[in-house]
C-alpha cells in the first residue's frame, strides 16, 4: 500500500513538470488565433532581427515567425556590414537579437518573450 502511495506521488509531480515544461507550453498562453491577430497587426520595420547565415537558431526563429505570420526585417551580419555595426551598436552578444517595436530582446529567441513585447 506504501509503495503504491509513493507510485501515485510520482506520477503526479512528473504529470506536473511535463505540463509546466513541456516546450509546446506556453507561459502567455496564446492561442493560434490570437497569435495569428497579433501578427496582422505588425507592421512592416517593427521587428527586425539581427542574424549570420550560420546561426542554427536564427533558422529556427526565422521558421517560428514565418510560421505565424510576422513580418520581419532581417539583418544578416554574414552578408551586410551594416548589420554587424548596429548589432554592436546595440550592445548584442548573441543571435539571433531582434528589436521588437523598439524593444530589445534578450539575446536568443524566445517566443514568450516576443509576444509580451508586442503586447506592451
Amino acid at each position: 500500500m506504501g509503495r503504491l502511495i509513493i507510485l501515485l506521488i510520482i506520477a503526479g509531480a512528473v504529470q506536473f513538470a511535463w505540463k509546466q515544461y513541456s516546450p509546446s507550453h506556453s507561459n502567455t498562453e496564446q492561442s493560434s488565433e490570437q497569435i495569428s491577430q497579433l501578427a496582422s497587426s505588425v507592421q512592416p520595420g517593427e521587428i527586425i532581427m539581427y542574424s549570420t547565415t550560420e546561426c542554427g537558431y536564427c533558422h529556427q526563429a526565422k521558421a517560428w515567425l514565418n510560421q505565424n505570420g510576422f513580418a520581419f526585417t532581417e539583418c544578416n551580419m554574414s552578408i551586410d556590414q551594416r548589420c554587424q555595426q548596429e548589432f554592436n551598436a546595440y550592445g548584442a552578444i548573441g543571435t539571433p537579437f531582434l528589436i521588437v517595436r523598439g524593444q530589445q530582446m534578450k539575446d536568443g529567441f524566445d517566443s514568450d518573450e516576443f509576444l509580451q513585447k508586442l503586447m506592451s
